[in-house]
């Protein structure tokens, strides 16, 4: 293949009955709209009278806030109010994903760089980014822990008391045991099967390795923006958001309000990959919007974004017993995750992380300790993979790194020990849903494996990765309209956060009612009116929403045979729908349009359906509800990389997803080809850099990220199609598994190139060419 080109090849092992428009590649619904420039974004949005936010943050990591003097601020001409600690004391003004532990700007005390601690609205940008600075605030000092090591300290800095570090979600209970009050440990996961330390005796070898993930951010292409206007009691936000119902519930308790006075409208959203989950720049749009009575726009900067939300820094220890021969005995995990100075999703991530971090492997004892731990840095969230690339990253180096201690292939150690189709994860989950050697012998034979290098310095990886998908306890509902000309109308919680799930959804809608594709509309996303869902994530949107799409469709067929079955004069069980028509036995056809005339006796009435989904809870499932289905990365690296610089070349990666059934194609490729540039981010480039609790690099100039140049030279990209989802016509999500397996991966690939391991990421030329340095000296 020549240098540059993307790839990508589909394997139908078992076809579903055929298909009109679902499993094509159709147009996105979206595509026109935003090459144009016409699509609406919250940034879009422009109401009568509508004033500009801006935010005074903490200059320091910790700090006791002793005053806020607003005054100067408040008396300059062009400022319409300012919102401190004084202003919200009336409000339920803490808030939180989980723990209710962050505030809608500071009141006793600032925990990062960043740190909201006043607001100021303004006539314009320039009125307010001038008030902020007469805004005088008095801090005194106080000692910060900006790392897993210093808030693990026995004489650390509290960051939050520990009553903070309690709550309950969807049935699930989360905080810290009473070991770890008094510390900085805000969260606690924990499993285990077999007798662990028995196992480690029986094994002829025991390996203990620590890894390192940095903290990077989501660099969405649309910073965080939020448009908020109070009329009277009632508030109606425009927000880039992926949750918009539970944010509105949050809303709604914040300024003590019922939920039907609340409503969230989400126009176009440009990039969330989590970071636009649970509650972020609304509650202060929101409370000067209150204060001030006047609509607000508050838009972040990227740097202000960046000290919104990260992904969590992790320091995972694996612990692994093996025989002679490569076959897995036991393993002890122990996963640090640093949530920040706030806990937002941190201890579900967390949780997440430690359940993740058994691999895709048969490992008969298991033991894994996970922890969430506060620091004095900007709070880390959701961020695409929910924990599973920091343990990805562990395990799959590990792996390597027994193949090459017992002098084995990495391929056949996997191979040999990878779980079988229908074998357990762990006790009451959902067994494993595909066949994990079918995609990592696919990405091994593109890789040409077994072939030795053809020049020096060069090198190959692979990696299989596993995670549960589809969300815990999942609730989805979706409404399809069909309106008296035959059309409809799909309305559904989920975001289109350009990821397609317009599209998708509406192959779904299209196929269920043989309609033409251009004869479904998607609903602007609306919480007054549009069918709850609890949020656009965990790759759950073509399963999880995908039935309750194909519910709703169905429901809408159902009610239309049976018009026809009066219209036509036929019976139920003789009708089909074809190309926009009711067909009859004797293959007469009429058109919907004319059979909800009929029905209805004028051209007026319209066919409503309606589809929910639901998770199932199990006491027997580890998480307290089994998997929707599992999503798998296989990737497979090739790499170059130059002993006088240390920069990696990436020669060429194969990457493999189990999609089940790709309702649109090329979406799929899509994501996985994005899902393998996001790892390739992390694993050579990004790293949020922190110096005495200070961001050094919280712009898109010093902090680096992929560009299409930073493309492998060749990108191939499989989709593994069995049927097996559970998801419409068989279909699974696949949103996050491309990126798993990545840095692992070239990390593997550069050992083997190169003759040393790292075990930190980023893997930048100046800290390769380092390992390779203190390897010519014999330091390694």
């Amino acid at each position: 293949m020549a240098p540059g080109v993307l790839a990508c090849a589909t394997n139908k092992m078992k076809k579903s009955k055929s298909l009109r428009i679902a499993g094509r590649s159709a147009a996105r619904l979206d595509g026109i709209e935003k090459v144009t420039g016409t699509a609406v974004y919250t940034g879009d949005i422009e109401l009568p009278g509508m004033a500009i936010a801006k935010i005074l943050r903490s200059p320091l990591p910790h700090a006791r806030v002793v005053k806020v003097d607003a005054r100067g601020a408040a008396s300059l001409p062009g400022v319409l109010t300012v919102l401190t600690r004084d202003d919200i004391t009336s409000l339920n003004y803490r808030y939180g994903a989980i723990y209710k532990d962050q505030s809608i700007v500071a009141v006793d005390r600032v925990r990062y760089v960043g740190d909201p601690v006043a607001a100021v609205l303004a006539v314009d940008q320039a009125t307010a980014e001038e008030a902020l600075e007469h805004i005088e605030v008095e801090y005194e000092e106080l000692p910060a822990a900006t790392n897993i090591e210093e808030a693990l300290a026995p004489e650390a800095p509290l960051i939050h008391e520990p009553e903070s570090a309690q709550a309950e979600l969807r049935g699930s209970r989360y905080g810290a045991p009473e070991r770890f009050r008094g510390t900085n440990i805000c969260y606690y996961f924990g499993y285990s099967r077999g007798d662990v330390e028995a196992g480690f005796k029986k094994s002829d070898h025991v390996f203990e390795d620590t890894f390192r993930f940095p903290k990077v951010q989501h660099c969405s292409l649309e910073p965080h923006i939020t448009v908020a206007y109070f009329q009277e009691d009632h508030l109606t936000v425009w927000t880039s958001s992926q949750d918009p119902f539970p944010l509105r519930d949050h809303l709604a308790n914040m300024f003590r309000l019922p939920a039907s006075r609340v409503r969230v409208i989400v126009p176009y959203v440009g990039g969330g990959y989590g970071g636009k989950l649970y509650v972020k720049t609304e509650p202060i749009a929101a409370a000067l919007s209150w204060k001030a009575r006047r609509p607000v726009q508050l838009a972040f900067t990227v740097s202000e974004s960046f000290k919104t939300i990260t992904r969590h820094p992790a320091r995972v220890r694996i612990k692994t017993g093996v025989t002679r021969d490569g076959r897995l005995v036991a393993r002890e995990c122990e996963v640090y995750m640093d949530t920040g100075a706030y806990a937002d999703a941190g201890p579900r991530v967390t949780q997440k992380a430690g359940y993740r971090a058994l691999g895709p492997y048969r490992i008969p004892r298991v033991k894994v300790d996970a922890h969430g731990v506060y620091t004095n840095t900007a709070p880390a969230g959701a961020f695409r993979g929910f924990g599973a690339v920091q343990v990805t990253w562990a395990y799959e180096s590990q792996m390597d790194l027994i193949a090459e201690r017992l002098g084995i292939d990495p391929l056949e150690l996997r191979l040999d020990n990878l779980l079988k189709k229908g074998e357990a994860y762990t006790p009451g989950d959902t067994p494993v849903d595909c066949d994990l050697k079918e995609g990592l012998l696919k990405v091994a034979r593109a890789l040409d494996w077994k072939k030795k290098p053809s020049k020096p310095h060069t090198g190959k990886g692979l990696s299989c990765c596993i995670k549960d998908a589809g969300g815990t306890f999942k609730i989805a509902g979706a409404t399809v309209k069909m309106s008296s000309d035959g059309s409809a109308v799909l309305m559904t919680g989920t975001v289109e956060a350009g990821q397609g799930p317009r599209t998708a959804l509406s192959q779904v809608v299209a196929e269920e009612l043989a309609l033409d594709l251009d004869q479904v509309a998607v609903a602007q996303l609306d919480t007054d009116v549009t069918p709850y869902d609890i949020s656009t994530s965990a790759s759950s949107s073509t399963t999880v929403m995908g039935l309750a799409v194909q519910r709703a469709a169905r429901d809408v067929k159902m009610q239309l045979v049976r018009a026809a079955s009066k219209v036509m004069g036929e019976k139920v069980s003789r009708l089909k729908l074809k190309s926009g028509k009711v067909y009859d036995s004797k293959g007469k056809g009429v058109l919907y349009g004319r059979i909800i005339t009929d029905y209805f006796g004028s051209k007026a009435g319209e066919i409503v359906g309606k589809g929910l989904y639901r998770d199932k809870r199990s006491k027997s499932a580890v998480l307290g509800s089994p998997t929707t289905f599992w999503e798998v990365g296989w990737g497979g690296a090739e790499v170059e990389v130059d002993p006088e610089t240390g920069e990696i070349r990436l020669l060429k990666y194969i990457s493999a997803s189990d999609v089940g059934k790709a309702i649109n194609p090329l979406q799929c490729e899509g994501q996985d080809e994005g899902g393998v540039l996001f790892g390739i981010g992390h694993t050579l480039y990004e790293e949020m850099v922190y110096e005495d609790g200070q961001p050094l690099n919280p712009n898109l100039i010093d902090y680096r990220v992929p560009s299409f140049r930073h493309l492998p030279q060749e990108f191939e990209s499989f989709l593994i199609e069995n049927a097996n989802g559970p998801g419409p016509f068989g279909a699974k999500g696949m949103g996050e598994g491309g990126l798993l397996p990545v840095a692992s991966a070239i990390a593997n690939a550069v050992a083997r190139a190169t003759g040393v391991r790292f075990y930190d990421l980023p893997l930048t030329p100046p800290k390769v060419w380092r390992g390779l340095r203190a390897k010519k000296s014999g330091r390694t």
